[in-house]
């Protein structure tokens, strides 16, 4: 992989490949690449982090009668996901794409009987590594919470919880070796020309969560029970996903130079959430085919995640920018499928500026989402160790229509509009056998 601190090409293990030197010496790129005995580095090329401490504490407390406090704390470590090191697979120098092509002024050159002449190869492949740092540090999440919970009488109960996190060194995806902006001048050429661009994997993203929960919980009589449930929330970060797929978080990072320029609302982030669950158990004990039933259902509701308004042409060697500027706040009091939000708030950047969009990122909100399920289900015994369970389900049962994203490009005709939906109705029936 390329390392940034040495703005060479590494190989990892001992270097001990077939005709290795002689392949390198075939390329344009041969001065930027090395072994990584040969530069102090493990064979794995990355260096091991001994230091992580991982301190996780939890307490329960009960001040007065029917009133229990709980809280806590904890640090937890976590593990580069095993999909971001495609990248470093099938790369040069392991593997090297060679290219021969007939010329018009000598056709004899390349024939069939010769056809990989040597004075007419060409590689290709090499210009674009993968990189990660040598010393990345390792990611991890603080996590904390803290609860009361009320015992209010007559079966209910009371819970108001706070929940927070910050997470730190989280994985994320840049272009290194980008072309710098000289605003209104041009797009200056890359630190490393040698190099196009170097997709660059690192740990060096950081999250903040903070929520609030209010829970009643209440047990009618031994037949039914339901739970209600509000949670508002916000979860702030620089990059929701290691490789910046998610449809919010594209492009990567618009200037690779300020990725703290990134940090805005994470691509998940849902401010408000209520939900009401129910199970009600009748009692027809006389009734031989109505006793044994079960009715369930939840009520789930919440606002529409974020999204980033984006350029869907764009060139940034004439002057583009990846992103519009942002001229006004962007949202409509009567926002529809056709037309979601403002994009003339969205102006796209000149042609010639060389200047970042100033529009940031997941700024506007999609629509929400309310959905109702519910469940009928029996277990019919047959014997003592065997049983048979029947179980109907229905999903979205008033067929509630929980509108898409929108398009967020604002320089296409589409712009702004909805062409999608979240799943409609939908029914199963299933039977269960246990032995």
């Amino acid at each position: 992989m390329f390392v940034p601190s040495l703005g060479k090409i590494v190989v990892a293990g001992n270097g001990g490949l077939t005709n290795f030197d002689q392949l390198i010496q075939q390329t344009a790129v041969a001065n930027y690449v090395v072994k990584a005995a040969d530069v102090g580095l493990p064979q794995s090329l990355v260096r091991t982090n001994y230091t992580n401490f991982a301190p996780r504490f939890g307490f329960a407390w009960r001040p007065i009668s029917r009133t229990v406090i709980r809280g806590g704390y904890g640090i937890f470590f976590g593990t580069d996901s095993l999909y971001r090191y495609d990248g470093f697979s099938d790369t040069y120098p392991f593997a090297l794409i060679n290219t021969f092509s007939a010329t018009a002024t000598n056709p004899l050159l390349l024939t069939v009987s010769n056809p990989f002449p040597a004075s007419k190869a060409s590689t290709s492949g090499t210009t674009s590594p993968s990189a990660e740092p040598s010393n990345n540090p390792t990611q991890y999440l603080q996590s904390w919470n803290l609860t009361l919970e009320r015992e209010l009488g007559g079966g209910t109960v009371l819970e108001v919880a706070y929940a927070g996190s910050k997470g730190t060194h989280l994985p994320r995806e840049y272009v290194l070796n980008q072309q710098p902006l000289i605003p209104g001048v041009k797009a200056g050429p890359r630190p490393i020309p040698v190099f196009s661009s170097i997709n660059t994997f690192a740990d060096v993203s950081n999250s903040r969560y903070n929520s609030g929960t209010v829970t009643l919980r209440r047990r009618l009589t031994d037949q039914i029970f339901f739970r209600g449930t509000y949670v508002y929330s916000k979860s702030i970060d620089e990059s929701s996903n290691t490789g910046g797929v998610v449809a919010a978080d594209y492009p990567v990072a618009q200037n690779s130079y300020d990725l703290a320029a990134e940090r805005g609302r994470s691509a998940f982030d849902v401010g408000h959430t209520f939900a009401v669950s129910f199970i009600w158990q009748p009692k027809f004990s006389r009734n031989l085919f109505l006793r044994g039933w079960q009715l369930s259902g939840t009520t789930t509701a919440y606002t529409g995640p974020p999204f980033t308004p984006k350029v869907a042409n764009f060139d940034i060697t004439t002057g583009g920018a990846g992103r519009p500027n942002r001229i006004a706040k962007g949202t409509l009091p009567n926002p529809s499928p056709d037309q979601w939000f403002d994009r003339t708030a969205f102006p796209v950047v000149p042609v010639g500026a060389f200047q970042y969009g100033n529009s940031g990122r997941n700024v506007l909100d999609g629509p929400g989402t309310f959905s109702l399920n519910t469940s009928l289900s029996r277990r019919f015994r047959l014997g003592e160790t065997k049983a048979v369970q029947f179980r109907w389900e229905s999903f979205n049962i008033t067929n509630h229509t929980s509108l898409g994203l929108p398009q967020t490009q604002v320089d296409v005709l589409n712009g702004a509009t909805i062409s999608s939906a979240k799943a409609p109705r939908q029914m199963q029936f299933a039977l269960r056998l246990e032995f």
